[in-house]
């Protein structure tokens, strides 16, 4: 990996890793004070949708740490076997995101709270996750 492709991975995960925090810290309990304004309904709600962003978050946080050091190592001494236990660490983050998806798609159908954009937006997050975590393993079991 040549340095400047390397310096540009790792700013680019530094630079996320900060704006996530700043999401977690300000913008999650913003938006769903925001949200109980509107829908004062939804307010039993808030402190889960917090703590359930804070986790979710979290998961992609560990994710880019691990990146940042599968970038590191690779940048330092190329890639190993050893990175096969990073990226199986990064399935299971990704495992636990999922988990969260289905554990709040399933929370909100029994609250009977479901619009279309949260349900859609849950929807699209696993699969996503559910792609990356298929990708990585099957990129493990073949490479």
């Amino acid at each position: 990996m040549t340095r400047r492709t390397s310096f540009a991975l790792i700013a680019g995960l530094r630079i996320l890793l900060l704006m996530s925090v700043f999401a977690q810290v300000w913008i999650i309990p913003s938006a769903v004070e925001r949200a109980v304004a509107v829908f004062p309904e939804v307010e039993p709600l808030a402190v889960p949708a917090i703590i359930w962003g804070i986790c979710a978050i979290a998961c992609w946080q560990a994710i880019a740490v691990i990146g940042l050091r599968l970038v590191i190592c690779a940048r330092d001494h190329g890639v190993d076997s050893s990175a096969d236990k990073w990226l199986r660490a990064m399935v299971g983050c990704l495992l636990a995101f999922l988990a969260l998806v289905v554990a709040a798609f399933i929370a909100l159908n029994v609250l009977a709270y479901t619009p279309p954009g949260v349900m859609l937006g849950l929807i699209a997050a696993g699969l996503i996750a559910l792609i990356a975590a298929s990708s990585l393993v099957t990129s493990s079991v073949t490479g």
